[in-house]
Formats: structure tokens, sequence, C-alpha cells
């Protein structure tokens, strides 16, 4: 390895193309963070080279200052018959190729004013001579060979005066980045008497006054070391980067570099991209949902649980261990990922859509069992069904039952090798099986007796995690309604227009009164209605929040302003109407003259049956 300080100028001296190798990422740079700071230094460095060509008899400061641009890692790459001699840019892509860009930018502003000459300079930074280029091979006449996924637009942001074809896409950050600076540099040129003579000052300060730590790797040295420390120094790169990176690099390793570009185009390119690059929420942490799935794909492989924090390492670890071809990896990833974006938009009808809706307010940690049941094609849907609601009502049941989910973790990876030891043809069976014999308390299954206590428990709304208690409640009302229901769409868990009401107000003093009894026992009664409030027979749903001063008033102008506003089967079938099966016990009109305790037990274990039902303990109907 060598390093030093050298000149742009020299960096792009010779007949040379540097490429950037297909596991870097794409162009990145914006105007804000990255465009504008570069142009502010070369501006400030041009006008003080134009200071100093004004000064009398050319005096000027005993040693110029020259501006430092940051570090590029290169490393010589092997050079067929009849090609231009080329390197690898292994860090720094994103400064030299937008380096490339000014330089355009420049020239176009130059032969704009007609500085032919000036323009020509420019060209010698962006261009190889013509006598080196071998006219097999045109592309090597670029200084800098971009990334396919950019090189359409990097062409265009770095094409030649006399070319005016229209930019392949507007808002591509290279075709953005190449409006940008020739819009700067030409007011900054416009701005002085002579324009072409400051564009020439501008040629000249980038040629000497910038400069760059240049670190030449030897044809022996690992770039992949080196790229993961400059990782560790600088930018910091998503865990997914480090991953791409060592893919391609391997694939180049295990001898199919003709395949590299494919394998970038048809299988990774996608996940440079969005949704992947967007940031998700786990926990508390926010990580880049490619990460995730990363961690989702290596927890299918290893059958261990991965963390996000430790991705690369394990993957690293695995991937040197596995015997794996590198390609086979990019191929088997692209497919995962393709799963994942389909399960994500699998509608509640499904079971596994269900089930993806109300993870998102337990735990995540099913995911690798339900990618490897659905990436698995020998997989039948109706096993997938079945593992879908077998996970469903163990953790819904665990979530009423207030059970922890602290072992979730290892236990799905457990149910995970469990499926994958099986018939995959059985698989979704495998899975019940795996779930039903657990018998540590922390990975229990909550029988009906349990789940059912649970349900019935008088303080299930204040001990229950309210994400979790609207899950339960919209689950039941999704169950609840029935073909003769109005066509309506299935309620998600997480519509944030659906508020868990008590039917019987929290603060019910006011309107709500216990009557005098004589032969009755005060505090007995109260102690009832205490209980009742926030009994499960108590809550429902309503898409819109009812004003708190209608929500606490009398029985008689709360059920009119629940026939106003409700459609829910959670209120309509068993708050304003008698429940089904009740009919024979309680007259139609007499169930809602009034609400109270008798009324609230009776619909609490109504519901608790209902689900019983939706949430059984073999996973099976739903």
């Amino acid at each position: 390895m060598q390093a030093g300080d050298v000149k742009l100028g020299k960096v792009f001296a010779n007949d040379h193309q540097s490429v950037i190798p297909i596991f870097q990422r794409p162009y990145v740079w914006d105007q804000e963070r990255n465009w504008e700071p570069l142009w502010g230094d070369v501006r400030t460095a041009a006008e003080e080279v134009e200071a100093e060509a004004g000064q009398e008899g050319g005096a000027g400061p005993a040693k110029a200052r020259t501006y430092f641009l940051g570090a590029v890692v290169v490393q010589e790459r092997h050079r067929p018959p009849r090609r231009l001699g080329s390197s690898h840019i292994i860090d720094g892509q994103q400064r030299m190729t937008t380096l490339q860009v000014l330089f355009a930018a420049a020239r176009a502003v130059a032969q704009e004013l007609g500085a032919e000459s000036v323009a020509g300079r420019f060209t010698s930074l962006l261009e190889n001579r013509a006598e080196t280029v071998h006219e097999a091979f045109p592309d090597d006449r670029y200084k800098v060979w971009p990334l396919p996924q950019d090189r359409n637009a990097f062409l265009w942001a770095v094409r030649r005066g006399e070319d005016q074809r229209a930019a392949p896409d507007p808002q591509h950050r290279l075709v953005r980045a190449r409006l940008w600076f020739e819009q700067e540099v030409g007011d900054w040129v416009r701005g002085v008497e002579k324009p072409a003579q400051r564009l020439d000052d501008l040629y000249y300060t980038l040629q000497e006054r910038m400069q760059l730590v240049e670190i030449v790797l030897d044809t022996g040295d690992d770039p992949q070391v080196i790229f993961e420390a400059l990782n560790h120094r600088g930018v910091r790169l998503d865990a997914a980067d480090l991953v791409k990176n060592l893919l391609f690099q391997t694939v180049d390793a295990q001898g199919q570099h003709h395949r590299a570009e494919q394998l970038l185009m048809q299988g990774w390119l996608p996940l440079d991209a969005e949704p992947w690059r967007g940031q998700v929420t786990t926990g508390r942490i926010k990580r880049a949902l490619v990460d995730l799935l990363l961690a989702y794909w290596l927890t299918v492989h290893k059958r261990e649980d991965v963390l996000v924090e430790h991705l690369f390492a394990d993957f690293k670890t695995w991937l040197r261990g596995s015997g794996a071809q590198a390609a086979d990896v990019i191929l088997d990833i692209r497919h995962y990922a393709d799963t994942y974006l389909r399960l994500r938009d699998l509608p509640m009808t499904s079971p596994t859509g269900r089930l993806l809706d109300r993870m998102q307010t337990m735990t995540a940690t099913p995911w690798p069992v339900l990618l490897y049941l659905h990436a698995t094609d020998a997989v039948p849907d109706e096993q997938r069904a079945i593992a879908a609601r077998a996970i469903d009502s163990f953790l819904m049941r665990r979530a009423v039952c207030l059970l922890t989910s602290k072992d979730y973790n290892r236990l799905f990876v457990q149910v995970l090798a469990d499926a994958r030891q099986s018939d995959p043809s059985q698989a979704g069976d495998a899975v019940v099986r795996s779930l039903r014999g657990q018998t540590a308390d922390a990975r229990l299954w909550p029988d009906d007796t349990m789940f059912l206590e649970a349900l019935l428990a008088p303080d299930l709304y204040r001990r229950s995690y309210r994400a979790r208690l609207k899950a339960l409640l919209v689950g039941l009302e999704n169950h609840l309604r029935t073909p003769k229901t109005e066509v309506g769409p299935v309620l998600s868990s997480t519509d944030a227009s659906l508020n868990i009401e008590h039917v019987l107000p929290q603060k019910w003093e006011t309107h709500w009164p216990l009557t005098e009894d004589s032969d009755g026992d005060h505090e007995q009664r109260l102690k009832r209605r205490q209980d009742a409030v926030h009994q499960l027979g108590n809550l429902t749903l309503l898409t819109t929040k009812l004003n708190p001063s209608l929500s606490n008033q009398a029985w008689g102008r709360k059920k009119e302003e629940l026939r106003s506003h409700s459609l829910m089967r959670l209120t309509t079938s068993s708050v304003l109407s008698v429940p089904e099966g009740l009919g024979a016990h309680w007259d139609g009109e007499a169930w809602a003259v009034t609400w109270d305790e008798d009324r609230v037990a009776l619909r609490s274990l109504w519901l608790a049956r209902a689900a019983l039902h939706a949430w059984p303990l073999a996973g099976a109907g739903c």
C-alpha cells in the first residue's frame, strides 16, 4: 500500500480510467450536504488564484494555499489486451464522480462563452486522448466509468457540447448535479469583466490548488479490509453496503466476474433504492429496511438469531464457512426481498396478512419463519395459512395473558428449525407442533382456561398495553363480521382513527350514579361498578373520538351518540342490541334500555367466546 498527497490535476493527468466497482453504492450526494460545500471550497480557492494573478509583478504568497478534498483509495485492475489501463475506486467514488460533473459543467459554460481553449483544457480532465483509446472499446475514453445504474445519467452529465439530447431521468442526482453546477459556475464567471479568464483561473485552481490523499493498494491487498476500515472512520454505511461489497468481491474471487453486472442489475439493484433504504423503527432504534431483511435472511440460513448490530460480522463468517456461491446468495436475497414485499402487501382477508398486521403491535420475531414458508415454493398455501393462524393465536393469547415476550427471538428460531426439518408439504403442521411442544413458562401457549381467565379479568383495560388491547378488539370486530354484514374494509390494528371507548365511562360518578338500595350492600355494588368499567364487555371501538363531555353523559344520551356514529359490529351486535344467542333470555328491546354491570358481564362472556374461536389453541379455524 502506498499513500501520499496528490494534486487533482495529476489524478486525471494520465490516459487512465478509474472504474467504480459494482459493489459500491450508487451516487447519493446531494446539493446541501455535498455540492454546495465542494463548490464553496473550489470557488474560494479560484478567487485566491484570481487575486494573485491580478497583483503587480505577479507577486503572490511565498507558499500558495491548497485545499484538501478528502481521500481516495484505488487499486490497479488487470489490463486485458487493447484496453486502457484502469483502477478500481475502492473508496471516494462519490467525490470523484462529482468532480467529473463539475468539470463537465465548467466545459459547457466555456463553450457557451466561446472560450474553446479553456473548454479543451477541461476536456483533458474528463476524457483520455483519442489516440490511446482502441476503436473496439470506445467507452475507455472516459476518465471515470460509473456504476450501471448511474451510467445513463452520468454519460448525459459529462456529455460534450454538441450532444443536445434530453436527460434520461430528470430526477437522477447526477442530472440534477450537472444542472446545478452549470448554473453556479455560469453565474460566478459572468460576475466579472473577463469571464473566460475567470474560467481559466478555475481550471488552474482545480488542477494545481485542489489536493487529495491518494491511497494505492497493491494487487495483493484485500480491498474488503480497506473498505471496512474506512467505513468505521468515515461516513457511516449501512450493514447492507458492507454485505454487498463482500458479495461482489466474492463473485470476482469465485471466477464469476462475467456475471457481476447482470447480478447487480437483475439481483441487487432494487435493494439500493426505496423502500429498502428507508428507515424503519424496531423498538426504539431506526434501521434501514434492507438491514432487517438481511438479518431475517441470515437467520433463516444460519438457524440462529441474527442481530442487526452484528449483521455484517455474522454474514462474513457464514459466507466464508458455508461454501456458498456468492452469485446464488445474491439471487436468493433478492428472492427473499420480493417475498417480503409480497407479504407486506397481503390483504387482511388472508391469515398471514392478519398476523402481520397484529405483529406490528407485538413483535417482529416471527418474520424469518414467515419468509421461509412463503419463499419456499414446495410449501402449500394451506400450510402457510395453518402456520399463520397458529402464530397469531400464540401471540394474541400470550399478549392478553400478559406473558413475557423476552424469549421470542430464540423461540421462533427453534420454530423455524422445526419447520425446515419437516417435509415442506407439512411445514405449517410442524409450526403448530413446535409451538404446542413448548413447556417453559416463557414459551407456553395458553390454553382455553388461561386465555378465558385473562379475557374476563376485571382490570383488563388498565393492565393491558393499549396497542395490543386495540389489536384484540380489532380482531374481534373483523371476526364478528359475517357475509350478511355491509361490505367494508377489513380493519387494521394500526389504524390511528380507531379508538377504544368505554361504554360505561371511566368517570361515571356524575351521570351514572348508583341508585340507593336499602337492601343492597353499597360497597359491594360500588366494587362491581368499578370492576365493570375496565372489563372486556364494557369496551368497544369507535372510528371517531367522542367529545369527552358526551362520552361521560348518561346512557340515554350516549346511546344515541353510538347509534349515530358507530357501524362497528362490536357495538351494534352486542351493545345496541342483544348479543346473538342471548335472545331467548332477553327481550330485544329491553337489552338497550340501560347499560349496567349485568350486561357488561354477559357481553364479556360473549366476546370471550368469540375470542376463543378467533384465536383457537391448535391454530385451526379462524
